[in-house]
């Protein structure tokens, strides 16, 4: 029987953005964006849309046979998770920090050489994971969630992208009767905050999909996800759209951010520049650059892998998650997309096959008629020890802006986080507190 959790009566799930403030004539700011991921395009298109002029600095910008492989946007999961209101530290994962020490093959995993300079990020994690801080995360994260689809239209609309949406809902999957009991304080938390679940029987499961292996109890549905057939091609039709609105960029690394008295310098490829404001949402490089400015943010990276098989036939009709391993697959025009394990770990560590060995065996086992694939990826996930992003000013200096630290959920969020940063440079009063973003919150 299909058990439903429905809060839209009680409270409309997406709510709408006011109307954005335009400025004109001696208003309008020249704007840097450090960063042309998802959330700096974003960025760039919300400040542009307010009339400023604005240009974007990234050495991995996404344009037409170039190679944009080294952004999370290229190789995410793909989907609009508007229920992903919990934070990844849960109460309880003290107890599995040993595990991630020694199974170099769990869905999330730690090397011991790491764990000196993971340190101030690993404490702030485990406290963030006591009922009291998951209740208050979860309640902001469900704040963004309510508003993120508001922003994402706007951002669909922009690049003429509809095309890219695949509306197909998102399916959990619980092993045994156990597992899905240990689940229940977390649809609660999701009920809470108004996300649309209904419950599957495996007879339901099966029905739906019929190709999966037989590996599940239950299902929990998420009717309000839906995925983008290519983050690629997004990213590109953003960039397209931002040119065409008389978007500028620079193709560099920033290597020096300097705050003078007419504005901010920044310094790349043996040039340098001046900015009214600045932007900095470069993913998991933004730690480094908002020391520049001189801020110290409890940034840390999480590397993610995917492995894809590519098939013509529909194996999966909406993106699959087994949340015990941490496991995405997703149905892609081309093929199966499959993501899953976490790394902590820094930027400069090689590709560690054993994570996408273990992808590829587990997607195998559960979608029997895959195949081999033909490529792997590995991405730099920016992760704060609370799952909350970065949204705020600068407090060193209030002409610099920051958006990063999204971790899993940075294309849901991007649309709504490009509208926050643009308010706050506006100067516009903004749709909800986001205090609990600000950057010094460490």
């Amino acid at each position: 029987m299909k058990q439903s959790y429905n809060l839209k009566g009680e409270r409309q799930f997406f709510e709408s953005l006011p109307e954005l403030k335009k400025v004109h004539g001696e208003e309008r700011l020249s704007i840097a964006i450090i960063g042309s991921g998802i959330i700096g395009l974003s960025s760039a298109i919300w400040m542009q849309n307010a009339g400023h002029n604005v240009t974007i600095i990234d050495s991995n910008i996404p344009e037409a046979g170039r190679s944009y492989e080294r952004a999370s946007s290229y190789g995410n999961a793909c989907t609009m998770a508007y229920g992903a209101v919990l934070p990844i530290a849960m109460p309880g994962v003290l107890r599995q920090v040993p595990g991630m020490l020694i199974d170099r093959e769990g869905p999330l995993s730690i090397f011991w050489r790491d764990l000196p300079t993971l340190m101030p990020w690993l404490i702030s994690f485990l406290k963030s994971s006591t009922p009291k801080e998951v209740d208050r995360i979860v309640g902001v994260l469900g704040i963004l969630m309510r508003y993120a689809e508001a922003g994402n239209s706007f951002l669909i609309d922009s690049a003429g992208a509809q095309d890219l949406l695949v509306r197909n809902s998102c399916l959990y999957l619980y092993r045994n009767e156990r597992q899905f009991s240990l689940a229940e304080p977390d649809i609660k938390l999701r009920q809470r905050e108004g996300v649309n679940m209904q419950v599957l029987s495996a007879e339901a499961i099966r029905e739906r999909e019929p190709n999966l292996a037989p590996f599940y109890h239950k299902g929990l549905l998420f009717s309000d996800a839906y995925h983008v057939d290519n983050p690629h091609k997004l990213a590109l039709r953003l960039f397209e759209s931002f040119k065409k609105s008389g978007g500028s960029f620079i193709r560099s690394d920033v290597d020096r951010i300097s705050s003078t008295n007419a504005g901010m310098e920044l310094a790349f490829s043996n040039n340098k520049k001046l900015f009214d404001r600045a932007i900095i949402a470069a993913g998991s490089w933004s730690k480094s650059l908002a020391r520049m400015v001189g801020d110290n943010i409890r940034l840390d990276t999480e590397r993610g892998y995917h492995v894809f098989f590519p098939s013509s036939e529909r194996l999966l009709s909406a993106p699959t998650c087994y949340p015990d391993t941490g496991f995405y697959l997703t149905p892609l025009s081309n093929g199966i997309r499959a993501a899953g394990t976490v790394e902590l770990g820094g930027l400069d560590r090689p590709t560690r096959t054993v994570r996408t060995d273990v992808i590829s065996r587990r997607a195998k086992r559960l979608l029997p008629k895959l195949g081999e694939p033909d490529s792997t990826w590995l991405g730099f996930r920016p992760s704060m020890p609370d799952s909350l992003p970065v949204i705020g000013l600068s407090p060193t200096d209030s002409r610099v802006a920051y958006a990063f630290g999204h971790g899993h959920i940075g294309l849901t969020l991007s649309g709504i986080t490009g509208r926050l940063v643009c308010d706050l440079i506006n100067g516009n009063k903004l749709p909800f507190d986001i205090s609990d973003l600000r950057p010094d919150r460490y």
